[in-house]
């Protein structure tokens, strides 16, 4: 008798729970990059304008200030890679969510990939500048990351 791995039977509750946030996610970025293409050809400082003085915040605010600044210099071309690069990472998001909502090893293995990759940075982030929201990804990002393997270390024990 072989010693291959059982298939896995059904999605585990958690998985589908952690496909659903990868949905959503892909969702939001999506938004993101027709957001990015929908500014290419607006006025980009006076679009920071209105929203600050839609926000009630005072434009001669320092913070303010700087923020209109830095949305002034955003060209164009800028724009479309945001977009671009907005659309592709959406694609992985479903790519995974999908593929974890299925329960398929492929998908297991991207999350570790896609989601562990980040947790050097985000611990860093986290110990450079310290704020509750930074240490709460962290935390989920590495529950994620533990939980999905262990699901791949399980599914990949030998039948006894």
């Amino acid at each position: 008798m072989p010693n291959h791995p059982l298939p896995p039977k059904g999605t585990p509750p958690t998985l589908r729970f952690i496909a659903i946030i990868k949905l959503v996610k892909g969702l939001l970025v999506v938004a993101i990059g027709l957001g990015a293409f929908r500014l290419i050809n607006h006025d980009l400082a006076e679009s920071a304008r209105s929203l600050t003085a839609h926000l009630r915040i005072d434009p001669e605010n320092h913070y303010a200030r700087r923020f209109i600044e830095k949305v002034a210099k955003i060209n164009p071309t800028e724009l479309r890679h945001y977009g671009i690069v907005s659309f592709v990472f959406a694609a992985e998001l479903f790519t995974e969510g999908i593929g974890l909502w299925l329960n398929q090893m492929w998908a297991k293995y991207m999350v570790l990939v896609g989601t562990g990759f980040f947790i050097p940075l985000e611990a860093y982030v986290c110990i450079r500048t310290f704020t509750w929201e930074h240490l709460t990804l962290f935390i989920v990002n590495v529950a994620v990351v533990a939980y999905v393997a262990w699901c791949v270390r399980r599914d990949h024990r030998p039948a006894a």
